[in-house]
Parts: C-alpha cells; sequence; structure tokens
C-alpha cells in the first residue's frame, strides 16, 4: 500500500518476493536489492498510540482515517545490494547499509552499518564483511 503523498523508489535490478509494503511517508530502496519471501517493510505505526484516536473511524480532509493519519511515520532507507531474508520485518526510520544481510526472521528497529551481517529481533549485528 502507498498512501496518496508517499513516495516508494525501487532501484534496478531488485528482487522482492511477495513482501508486504507499506510506505505512508518514503520507502526508498536500492539497486541488486533482493528481499526475500514474506518480509515486512512498514515505515509507520499503522495506527496512533492513542486510544481515543484509534476508536475515531471519520476520515479527515485528505481520505485517510484519523487513526492512520495520527500513527508516526520515518522513512525507510534500503542501500544498493543488500540481502534482506525471508519473514523479516523492517521498520519505520531505518536505514539499512550497503552490501548488507539480514538473517530471516528478523525485525529491524534500528539502522543497520554497511557490510554486516545482522540478524535477530531486535536485529543487531553479528559480524563485519570487512
Amino acid at each position: 500500500q502507498v498512501s496518496r503523498n508517499a513516495t516508494l523508489i525501487v532501484g534496478s535490478y531488485t528482487g522482492i518476493s511477495s513482501a508486504h509494503i507499506w510506505a505512508k511517508e518514503k520507502i526508498i530502496i536500492g539497486s541488486h536489492v533482493d528481499i526475500g519471501a514474506d518480509c515486512i517493510i512498514m515505515d509507520n505505526d499503522c495506527h496512533s498510540l492513542d486510544w481515543s484516536i484509534r476508536q475515531n473511524k471519520d476520515i479527515d480532509v485528505s481520505g485517510e482515517y484519523i487513526d492512520y493519519a495520527n500513527s508516526k511515520s520515518a522513512p525507510i532507507i534500503i542501500e544498493d545490494n543488500v540481502l534482506i531474508g525471508a519473514r523479516s520485518i523492517i521498520l519505520k526510520g531505518v536505514t539499512i547499509g550497503a552490501r548488507s544481510i539480514i538473517g530471516a526472521g528478523s525485525v529491524v528497529t534500528r539502522d543497520i552499518p554497511s557490510d554486516c551481517i545482522a540478524a535477530g529481533n531486535p536485529c543487531k549485528v553479528l559480524k563485519s564483511l570487512i
């Protein structure tokens, strides 16, 4: 799902296997990126943290539910030549550095530097590739 004012950029030679991508603000995926099956990439929380806003089913002037419009979002950047293992989850505000590998089933909640192997929940750097 790409919201009305969102930006989704996917570079050349990038492969995406049955992933769910939900862009409210901005998601940039570089070139030569491989995204494994069933990954979730979301630059937003989808819902407000305020229960009273979550209950509000009204639609704002841009056509979005008030709840979704008030959810937090932050851009995701996946740099070139990254490999993301199957069923990983990439959450808002994350940058994954070039040439890094994200292990299957990881939940990426913080930036991952370039040239490393990272995995887990939460995802952490396990090994440098240089």
